[in-house]
C-alpha cells in the first residue's frame, strides 16, 4: 500500500508497503522518457562525462526516496531506470497484490454463485481493475519525476566502470557517461525460478506474470509457503480457483511464530486450499497436467501425492538481489571492491559499500527486504549524505505483515530466533487471545492473538506478533515500542480506545506486570544471572502454546 511522504530532515518521495515483497528491478530497457519544461528530462547521448551531485540506479521505493530527497534540497541528481517507474512494489508486488486481495474478498462476499458466468465475468473484471489501479499509480509516480527541476531521468541500463564512471546504455540508442562522488545502487531483487522437468514455460508464473492474467486459472499450484505464496493462494482461492499450496518446510510462514503458521494454515484450508507441507515439486507431466511431489525429508510422512489438473504454476520461492549487469568489469562488483554476500551487497551502518562513494539500499542490500525498509534506508542515506557529521541512529528491526486471512504482523524475530540471540531464561512471553477481548466478542472472533516477548524484570519489548483482523495496523504501536526500546511497564500504562483489538497489547503488558510485581526478588536474581550470559548452544526453540510463558 502507498505510504505518504514523510517529513524528516529532508522531503522524500512516497514509499510503498509490501508483506511478502519489496522493490526490485533488472536494468532492462523500456520506453524512453520525454523532455519536460522544468522537470525530469531525458538527456541526448554525448561523449563527455556529465557531472552530477548523485547518481541513483533504480527507481523503486529506495531509489525514488534518495533521488527526490537530494533533488529537493538542491542537489543535481541523475536517476537511471531501465524498467517501469516504481519498481516491483508498484508494478508487480505490493500494490497489485493488495489490490487483488481486497477485490477478491469483495467478490467472495458479493453473493454471486462461484463458477457461474456472472462470477467469471466479475473475477476477470477484478484482475483488470488490479492493472488499472497499478497503471494509474505508476503514471502518478512518473509524473512526479517530471516536476523535479533538479532531477534528470535517464531511461536505460546502468553499469559501474573501473574508472569510477557510470555508463548508461540509453533505451533510445546511444550511451551516456556520468560522473558523481555519490552513486547509490537501488536495483532491488528478482524472483527465483527453478527448473522442473517437463513443466512448459508458458505455464509458469512469478509475481511478474501473475497480475497479467485475464482470468483466474482453474487450478493454480503455488510453490512456496512464504508471504507471497500465502497471499496469492488466498487471493486466487477467493477468486474461485482451485489452489494447491506446496511448501518444502514443515510449516507455512517459517519466519513467523509457529502459532501464527497454524492459524494461517487452518484459514487457508477453510478457503478450500490444499496445503501440502514438507514436500517439494520435482517434475511435471504435461500430458496429464500433473505436478509431481517428493518428501523434503527422506523419512517421508508428508502428502506427496501428485497434484492433478494443474494449469498454472506460480513460483513464490523467494527473491535474489539484482546485481547482475551492474558492471562489465572482469570479476564483477567484487573486482571493484564491492562485496556481495549471499543476501546481497554488503554495506556498513551508513549504507556504504567498500568502494568509496558507492552506496546500496533496499533489496539489493543484505539487511532489509521490505519496501518500507528501502524507503527508511533511503531516508537514512539522504540524512547522512546531507549531514554526515550527525551520528546515525540504530537501524533496528522492521515490521512485517503478511496479508493472509487473518493478517500476520510482527516486529523483531520469532521466539526460536530470539533464543539464539538472548539467553532463554532472560525472556518472558505473554499471549492474549483476541477472542477474550470485548471487541473480539462483539466481532465474533474465534482466532487470533497478541504475543509479546520481553526481557524479564526490565520488560523491554524484544519482539511481538499480532494475528487477526487489521493486524498490520495494530502492530504499528508495537513496532514503535520495540524500536524505541520501550518496556511493558510503560505499555501497561498506555490508554487505548475501548473497545478495540489494540486492547490486547495492553492486556499482555498487564499480564507481565502482574506476573513480575509479586516476584520482584526472584525476577531480579534471574535478571542478574542471565543479563550478560550468552545463550547456550542447545537453547530450546519451541514453547508450549497459549497463556503466559
Amino acid at each position: 500500500m502507498s505510504v505518504a511522504p514523510g517529513h524528516d530532515t529532508v522531503s522524500v518521495a512516497p514509499g510503498k508497503d509490501a508483506a511478502s515483497v519489496a522493490p526490485g528491478k533488472d536494468a532492462v530497457s523500456v520506453a524512453p522518457g520525454k523532455d519536460t519544461a522544468g522537470g525530469a528530462r531525458s538527456v541526448p547521448p554525448g561523449a563527455d562525462a556529465e557531472r552530477f551531485d548523485a547518481v541513483v540506479i533504480g527507481a523503486g521505493a529506495g531509489g525514488l526516496t534518495v533521488a527526490f530527497g537530494l533533488a529537493r534540497i538542491g542537489k543535481r541528481v541523475a536517476l537511471v531506470e531501465g524498467g517501469a517507474i516504481g519498481g516491483d512494489c508498484t508494478n508487480v508486488g505490493c500494490i497489485p497484490s493488495k489490490t487483488l486481495l481486497d477485490l477478491a474478498a469483495r467478490l467472495r462476499a458479493s453473493g454471486l454463485e462461484p463458477g457461474g458466468a456472472a462470477w467469471a465475468t466479475a473475477a476477470a473484471d477484478a484482475l483488470a481493475e488490479v492493472r488499472r489501479r497499478r497503471d494509474a499509480l505508476r503514471a502518478h509516480e512518473t509524473a512526479q519525476l517530471d516536476r523535479e527541476p533538479n532531477l534528470t531521468l535517464l531511461r536505460g541500463r546502468a553499469r559501474l566502470t573501473a574508472d569510477g564512471h557510470v555508463e548508461v546504455d540509453a533505451t533510445d540508442g546511444g550511451s551516456r557517461r556520468l560522473r558523481s562522488p555519490r552513486v547509490v545502487l537501488a536495483t532491488g531483487a528478482r524472483a527465483l525460478r527453478i527448473d522442473l522437468p517437463g513443466l512448459p514455460p508458458e505455464l509458469v508464473w512469478t509475481n511478474h506474470e501473475v497480475f497479467e492474467a485475464g482470468a483466474p486459472p482453474a487450478h493454480l499450484a503455488v510453490l512456496g509457503g512464504g508471504p507471497i505464496g500465502v497471499e496469492m493462494a488466498t487471493a486466487f482461492a477467493r477468486l474461485g480457483s482451485r489452489v494447491t499450496l506446496v511448501e518444502a518446510l514443515p510449516r507455512l510462514l517459517a519466519g513467523s511464530e509457529p502459532e501464527a503458521s497454524a492459524v494461517v494454515e487452518a484459514a487457508l484450508r477453510r478457503l478450500g486450499v490444499d496445503v501440502r507441507v514438507g514436500v517439494r515439486a520435482v517434475g511435471f507431466e504435461a500430458e496429464r497436467s500433473r505436478l509431481l511431489l517428493a518428501p523434503t525429508e527422506p523419512d517421508g510422512g508428508a502428502d506427496d501425492e501428485p497434484v492433478t489438473g494443474v494449469d498454472r504454476v506460480l513460483m513464490a520461492l523467494g527473491r535474489r538481489p539484482a546485481v547482475d549487469g551492474l558492471t562489465d568489469a572482469p570479476g564483477g562488483l567484487e573486482a571493484l571492491g564491492i562485496r556481495v554476500g549471499r543476501q546481497g551487497i554488503v554495506t556498513d551502518a551508513a549504507h556504504r559499500t567498500r568502494r568509496r562513494g558507492v552506496y546500496a539500499i533496499g533489496d539489493v542490500g543484505e539487511r532489509a527486504k521490505f519496501t518500507h525498509a528501502a524507503n527508511a534506508q533511503g531516508r537514512r542515506l539522504v540524512r547522512h549524505l546531507t549531514l554526515p557529521w550527525l551520528p546515525l541512529v540504530r537501524e533496528g528491526d522492521y515490521p512485517a505483515v503478511t496479508f493472509a486471512e487473518p493478517e500476520v504482523a510482527q516486529i523483531g524475530p520469532p521466539l526460536a530466533a530470539l533464543r539464539r540471540a538472548v539467553h532463554p531464561d532472560a525472556i518472558v512471553s505473554h499471549r492474549v487471545d483476541l477472542a477474550d477481548l470485548d471487541r473480539g466478542l462483539t466481532s465474533g472472533l474465534r482466532e487470533g492473538f497478541v504475543l509479546l516477548h520481553a526481557r524479564r524484570l526490565s520488560g523491554r519489548l524484544l519482539s511481538a506478533t499480532v494475528v487477526g483482523p487489521h493486524a498490520g495496523e495494530i502492530v504499528q504501536l508495537l513496532a514503535w515500542a520495540q524500536r524505541r526500546r520501550v518496556s511493558l511497564w510503560q505499555l501497561s500504562r498506555h490508554v487505548v480506545a475501548y473497545p478495540t483489538l489494540s486492547e490486547g497489547i495492553k492486556r499482555a503488558a498487564d499480564a507481565f506486570v502482574f506476573a513480575t510485581l509479586p516476584a520482584l526478588p526472584r525476577e531480579l536474581a534471574a535478571y542478574l544471572r542471565t543479563r550478560w550470559r550468552r545463550p547456550p548452544a542447545d537453547a530450546p526453540t519451541t514453547v508450549a502454546a497459549g497463556g503466559a510463558r
